[in-house]
């Protein structure tokens, strides 16, 4: 039967300096400004997403994809909901609940409210369905099929969940003929984690809907405003710093929930070293994507590992943000004069480091000079080449027979 297929792509991102300025209700109390780099891991786009309608189909399928970085064709988990009933959306706010990312894209885009579901919910989802395909015969059947897949493993820190809404939201947006431009997918995905109670930031959406450099700003306002200014590079700066960006998986996931919650109890109490600190993080923004244009690499370095200090203020030092071995991570390269900086990805606790090598070193020299070191926690490490993706995101139109 004929169907239709929506499939998007989306990059992940790097926060360079100024995340946490983007999290309400610091960038509604303060105002917010963030350098984030769309990247390629491994020379991949690794966050897809799929939906197509399938005549003649019941209900909707929902089924998400873990797959291999180093192999797409590798499935390590999946996870997978057959939605009959309003009670099949029940656990939508579960962040670890099954396909939770996609019910609540769902729920955004007005397939049924959470009153709904509470109210109602051995109701058939059928009929919510047909209304929502825009379909005026309730004769008809039509069934909805949505596949998420991530590349990244869980907690990556890049931004991953807030970008994969994205690519969920694109996709199911398209394939039912509901318009979302790019300043309202921004905001569908701010919306996307109220409802599923993880919270976050602007930062991920502006890095991963839009190719290479950014600088992201919001004002302090009750009413949250986003703009971004795309910053081209000169191309000898773009082919030296995709030589020396690099990626360490730490082995260690998290959740940035739990961090997030840390950073706004210390942002309410307001105290001088949280005020400084994000006035810093602003600051550094700005100096990021200076350096970046005048092609410095060495003071982005510098810039990325001051980003870290910073990060681990906003979290304090009993939130974990920094494992042991991270720290002895960054420091081993450091004094070997291997990298010029680094930072974990994101909220930290775990997830990527992102480093910038030192001119001339590579990826093998670094991996060699750690697993020296005889460290049992560095022998997980796993190691990635992370190269500037100048596209954004990628949305495509397919008819298809089943």
């Amino acid at each position: 039967m004929p169907l239709s297929k929506q499939p998007s792509s989306f990059i992940p991102t790097l926060d360079l300096s100024g995340g946490w300025s983007d999290t309400p209700p610091i960038s509604y109390e303060h105002g917010g400004a963030v350098a984030c780099l769309a990247v390629k891991v491994d020379g991949q786009r690794p966050l897809r997403a799929s939906c197509r309608l399938v005549e003649g189909m019941n209900g909707i399928l929902l089924r998400t994809e873990s797959r291999a970085l180093t192999n797409d064709d590798e499935v390590l988990a999946t996870s997978q909901v057959n939605v009959c009933y309003l009670k099949d959306m029940k656990d939508y706010d579960n962040p670890h609940g099954k396909c939770s990312l996609l019910k609540c894209a769902l729920i955004y885009l007005g397939l049924v409210t959470a009153d709904d579901i509470t109210a109602h919910p051995s109701d058939s989802i059928q009929p919510h369905l047909n209304k929502f395909c825009q379909r005026k015969d309730s004769d008809t059947k039509v069934g909805l099929e949505i596949i998420s897949v991530s590349l990244l493993p869980t907690g990556s820190g890049m931004g991953g969940s807030s970008i994969l809404g994205g690519c969920v939201l694109s996709a199911i947006a398209r394939c039912i003929g509901v318009s979302l431009d790019n300043d309202g997918l921004i905001h569908a995905i701010l919306m996307l984690e109220q409802i599923m109670k993880t919270g976050g930031g602007w930062q991920d959406q502006i890095g991963g809907l839009h190719g290479g450099l950014k600088l992201g700003t919001s004002n302090a306002d009750v009413v949250l405003k986003t703009t971004f200014r795309r910053v081209d590079l000169a191309p000898p700066v773009l082919e030296e710093l995709n030589k020396r960006l690099a990626l360490v998986f730490t082995g260690v996931p998290r959740l940035a929930k739990n961090i997030l919650q840390n950073v706004l109890r210390r942002w309410a109490r307001r105290s001088s070293d949280i005020v400084g600190t994000v006035e810093q993080l602003v600051n550094g923004a700005y100096e990021s994507i200076d350096c970046l244009t005048k092609g410095d690499l060495d003071r982005l370095g510098s810039c990325m590992s001051s980003y870290w200090e910073q990060k681990k203020i906003m979290a304090g030092s009993d939130s974990g943000v920094e494992p042991d071995f991270v720290l002895k991570v960054l420091n081993v390269l450091h004094s070997h004069g291997f990298i010029v900086g680094g930072t974990l990805t994101g909220a930290g606790g775990g997830g990527f480091l992102v480093i910038l090598m030192a001119e001339g070193k590579t990826i093998d020299e670094l991996k060699q000079v750690v697993s020296q070191q005889k460290i049992k926690e560095f022998q997980s490490l796993s190691w990635h080449t992370c190269t500037v993706d100048e596209t954004g995101l990628k949305i495509e139109f397919l008819n298809e027979q089943k």
